[in-house]
This record gives C-alpha cells, structure tokens and sequence, in this order.
C-alpha cells in the first residue's frame, strides 16, 4: 500500500517537473474515437442508400461521410496537440498523383467534366490517410470490419431477394441481373469482389466456432449474389483473388499444387455451366484498339481527366459505330481502366499510378514474407493481411475488363482495403503543434466546419464587399453579384441539387396559358393594327408554341425573322419545335443562328449542347454545356446533361 502511494506521488512529481507532459483529457480521448466511430457508421449505412443516375444518393452519403470523418481527424490532430502520421511508402506517390490530376484539373478546357475524376482522387485519397492513420489498435480495425460485414450483409440479402421479386410479404422488384442498391450489377459485382476475400479472411481470422459459422453463411450468400450478378469480369477477378489468398497463405508446394489445381478444375465446370454468359456479345476489343488510336494523338498528358466519352466517338471506328450506332448509345467507357487512365491522362498518369499499385504491393508482400520474428508470430493477422491483399488485386484483376475504379464508390472501397493495409505499419512522424498555432487552427477548423455547413456561398460576401468584375465592353471595374456556393459541402450537394431543381421546373412546351384563345384574339387585334411589328408575331408564334399548334409557331416565327433577322429569339424558338419534330439537323441549324446574333444567350447554348447530346457528338455537346457554365455557373440543365452523358 505504501510503495503504491508512493509510485503516484512518484509521478505526481514528475507531471510536476515536466509541464510539457500532456495530462489525460476526456475530450481529447472521446474525439480520438470519432473518426473511427464515423467510418464504421459509414460502412453500416451507405449500402442501405440507392445508386440511381444523376441523383446519387449512395455517393451523396459517401462523400458527405468522408467529409465528416475527415473533419473529425482534424479537430482530433488540434485537441490532441500533435500530428501523427505513419511513415508509409504509399503517401508519396498517391499525393504525386492527386498533384497530377489537379494541374491536368487547372489546365483543360473542360473543367465541368474533369471536377469527377478530381473529385474521385480526392476522395480516395482522403479515405487512405484516413484509414491508415486513425487505426490505433486491433481493437479499432475490428470495429471498422465488423461494421462492414453488417452493412455489406444487408446489401447481400436485398440483392438475393431481387432475383425472386422478394420472399413471402416482403416484395421487392425482381432483376435478372441483381445488384442491390447498387444501381447497376456490375457495380454492385465490384463491391462483392473487394469485400468477399476479407470476410474470407475474418472467417479463417476469427476463432469463435459460433462467429465462424455467421460468417460462412455469409461468405455462402455473398458468393450467390456474385453469381446472380452475372459480370464476367467480377468473376475473373474473384477468382484471382482466390488463388492469391492461397498461395499467400499455404506454404507446402504440394498442398498448393492441389489447391490450385483443384480450384483450376472448379473453375473449368463453373465455365462451362455458365457458357451462354460467357458468349454474351461485347465490344470490347474493338472499343481497346480504337482508344490506343486516340491514345496516339495525345500520347503524353492525354486528352484530360474525365474527358474519355467526350472525345472517344471521334475515334470510334465504323466497325464499332455499326455495332453502337453513335445516335443510339453512348460509349463512355474504355472497358479497361488502364487503357482509360492511359487515354485521359496520358503516359505520366498511367506511370504515376502503376507507381502506385507497385508501392502498395512492394509494403504488403514485405509483411507477409517478413523475417521478423515478432512479425511472424502474428499468423492470424497475416491471414487478414492476405485477405485485404486478395481484395485490392480482385478489383484490379476486373479492371481489367471494366472500369469499376472510375465510378467513386468502388474506388473509395479499394483506397479504403489499402489503408487497412497500412494501418499496420509501425513507423510514424510525430510533430508537436505549439498552442498559439493550435488556437489559430481550431479557428480555422471551426471557419471550415460553419463554411462547410451553410456553404459560405458568394452571396454573403456580396453583402460585405462585393465581387470585383472588369467590364471589357464598358472598360470599367464593377461590383457583380453572385450566389455560386463555394464552400465544400455547397460543391458536394450542387449536382444533386441541381436535380433536384430541374426535375420541378416544368418542361417549356407543358405550361400552358390560362387562356391561350382570349390571348391570340387580342395578339391578332395588335397584329391587325400594326402589321409591321415583329415582336407581336413573335408573341404569337410563342403562344402557339406553347399550345403545341407548331404549324402555325412556325408561320409566325418566320415571318417576325423576315420582319426583323436581328431578333435571336425567333431562332432559338424555331429550333426547339424542329428539336421535338424529331429534326435535329434543322435545330441545330436555327440554334447556331440564334447564336450568332447573340453568342451570350444561355438558353440556346443549353438547347444546343442537348441535340448534340442526342446526335450522339458529346464532345460539341460538352463545349456547349462549358460555356452555358460560364454564363450561368448555377445551369441545373448544363451540371445534369454533363453528369448524364458520363453516366
């Protein structure tokens, strides 16, 4: 009792001598947490929310999470006084690659399209440092995975219960092809292929007889889904994984060779039961061979981050256009990841990230093959390791045949299982913030976090000082009003919102006047007295338009051009009936010329980039959208044609 008395006076004493030593601090510990707390919810939650186009609400979740989960690692770096990163040979490169894509980002001219694979990288790059950083014990890591079982697993049952229609009372719409709530089964396929060798994992992991026997049935109906997904492309990267996690894990050559053989026999009576699937018609080869064509043009920088559907169909060769007329689909995608960084960012990109893939694997292998005694000791968590391993080289192995690692949420996944990965590296860099820069960072987080929240939009700085505008036609500095959200949040919700918005507003040709024959006798009494004016015919047309007479929209249309060639107007309306007459030649004709008479007219830029879109020429239709974004930055129509025609 004594000599324990003693021990805390002991180092009372020396709390006393060294001020400099941190006393324990609940909050600090409770914000320790957070991160962990945060990316586990994440895991739970974001299977629950549909991918459905344009919308996105389950990559509206995942970035809105990422966001809060970083911001909580930061308040936790300035409560605790200190920042604590793990020495990886992974940050280097993965920042070198962001860099890129962000100087490629200031340089192109279509920055609406690029912001998605900016967006992309920095996503994944947040959720790595993230992971790797804020998992502190074995204890953290369990948290994380369990919570994802739990959320992967309601992902899973709802998938199988699309093959059906439902069970019993509970109905849910049926699919052929199931994938979840993942809007697409290849999508989905992606998701199961990064997540089935960890559960794999955690079911040799785990000892409990009880959890293992859970987590086989899970692994069971995970495996199911896979197949009801029907993607070749999944299910050649599964089974690399497979035969990956065997050969990390089995050390007897003779043991191997059975394992592999006997995989290699399961895979030959799987393909051939499943033979109709795998004749199942593509265009792939032709879609690779003529992306190196268009490669060979920007062999270098490529043609831009994001910019691959707006550049391709210049490219298409009529092999494949016979096959993918280009008015009837759009090709978007190279159908190889590698081909497509390759095709957009050029020969340095591809570079950049093959460094990347290359570190990742040199650090994994080094665990598993360590000569480390203490290391070695740790057979169970080599298991795991060997899991997250067989994870990230599925999703690649598919890439080779998809592009699943353009789409944020299969990409966010894989930087995730990688910074799961690192999470065990033991060497860190500890730096030690002084308390005036602590103060002056809390400010700053606590700005972020208000800015992030309300969207700290340019209107309220209007009302303090204004935005300063050049007017070149005026040769004058003036104040312009603005209301371009740009805090952070405000970025992340803007397509959404845009969506939103458009999906309220009315369609021209469907509001109607409350009454259109009281309106065109009175038009026709004006137009009786003054013969010669153009706006009344202008007006008139307007009204037949919207009464869906277009013979006779167009009569008086024609005549207030005749009447007046300099109105832009007349031309923009004309192109929008010739546009719903199925025309499109004749639109684009009547657009252009609206244009020329007024090259600062949003609506024509917008109606013009639209038939573009649907003449299948994305890469005019884009240029169209670019500057109606820099007429009108807030165009809902522009941000969800942009998003529509890369989904």
């Amino acid at each position: 009792m004594n000599k324990e008395i003693r021990k805390q006076d002991s180092r009372k004493k020396i709390s006393q001598e060294n001020p400099s030593i941190p006393k324990p601090n609940i909050l600090t510990e409770i914000w320790t947490q957070l991160p962990i707390i945060f990316l586990s919810i994440l895991l739970i939650i974001n299977p629950f929310f549909p991918d459905v186009q344009i919308i996105r609400p389950k990559l509206l979740v995942l970035e809105l999470g990422i966001f809060i989960i970083v911001l909580s690692y930061l308040i936790q770096i300035i409560l605790s006084g200190s920042i604590k990163l793990r020495k990886t040979n992974l940050n280097i490169p993965v920042l070198i690659y962001v860099v890129y894509i962000f100087l490629i980002y200031l340089v192109t001219e279509n920055k609406p399209v690029a912001v998605n694979e900016l967006k992309r990288m920095l996503l994944c790059s947040s959720i790595y440092f993230v992971t790797t950083n804020i998992i502190q014990t074995d204890k953290n890591r369990h948290f994380i995975l369990i919570s994802w079982v739990i959320g992967s697993t309601w992902a899973v049952i709802y998938g199988l219960l699309q093959r059906n229609g439902g069970i019993w009372i509970l109905q849910v719409p049926q699919m052929s092809r199931v994938y979840s709530t993942f809007g697409n089964p290849i999508f989905f396929a992606a998701y199961l292929v990064i997540f089935i060798p960890v559960i794999i994992a955690l079911l040799f992991y785990i000892k409990k007889s009880f959890l293992k026997l859970i987590l086989f049935l899970i692994t069971v109906l995970c495996l199911i889904a896979l197949y009801f997904t029907q993607t070749r492309s999944a299910w050649i990267g599964f089974a690399v994984s497979i035969i990956v996690y065997g050969l990390l894990n089995i050390k007897s050559r003779k043991t191997r060779f059975m394992f592999i053989s006997g995989f290699v026999f399961f895979c030959i009576i799987f393909s051939f039961l499943t033979w109709h699937i795998w004749l199942r018609h593509q265009a792939h080869p032709l879609i690779w061979r003529d992306t190196f064509r268009m490669w060979l043009h920007y062999p270098i920088f490529g043609t831009g981050p994001g910019t691959f559907h707006i550049n391709f169909p210049k490219y298409a060769s009529k092999e494949l256009l016979d096959i993918w007329p280009q008015k009837q689909a759009i090709i978007n995608d190279a159908h190889n990841e590698y081909i497509q960084i390759l095709s957009e960012v050029g020969i340095v990109g591809l570079s950049i990230f093959f460094l990347l893939i290359i570190s990742f694997y040199r650090f994994a292998l080094k665990i598993i093959y360590s000569g480390d005694i203490k290391l070695r000791q740790k057979i169970r968590d080599l298991l795991l390791i060997s899991g997250f391993i067989s994870s990230v080289t599925a999703i690649l192995i598919q890439n080779l045949f998809s592009v699943d690692m353009r789409f944020i949420i299969s990409s966010v996944y894989m930087f995730f299982v990688i910074g799961l990965v690192y999470s065990y590296e033991e060497n860190e860099f500890t730096y030690n913030l002084k308390f005036p820069t602590k103060i002056k960072v809390i400010i700053l987080v606590v700005l972020l976090l208000i800015s992030g929240i309300i969207g700290f939009s340019k209107s309220i700085k209007l009302h303090i000082c204004g935005i300063i505008h050049y007017d070149l036609i005026q040769n004058k500095l003036e104040i312009k009003p603005s209301d371009e959200g740009t805090g952070l949040l405000s970025q992340i919700l803007k397509p959404y919102l845009a969506e939103k918005k458009l999906s309220q507003t009315p369609d021209f040709f469907d509001e109607k006047i409350l009454e259109p024959l009281k309106t065109i006798d009175e038009l026709e009494s004006l137009r009786r007295k003054y013969p010669r004016e153009p706006k009344i015919y202008e007006q008139l047309g307007w009204v037949y338009a919207k009464e869906k007479n277009f013979t006779k929209a167009i009569e008086y249309f024609e005549y207030t051009i005749k009447l007046n060639p300099n109105l832009f107007g007349p031309y923009n309306n004309l192109g929008n009936i010739y546009f719903l007459l199925g025309n499109r030649a004749k639109a684009i004709e009547y657009y252009k010329k609206s244009i020329a008479i007024n090259p600062n007219q949003v609506d024509a830029h917008t109606n013009l980039g639209i038939t573009y879109y649907y003449e299948g020429k994305l890469k005019e239709s884009a240029d169209e959208f670019n500057i109606v974004l820099k007429l009108d930055p807030k165009n809902e129509k522009a941000i969800v044609m942009l998003k529509k025609m890369r989904e």
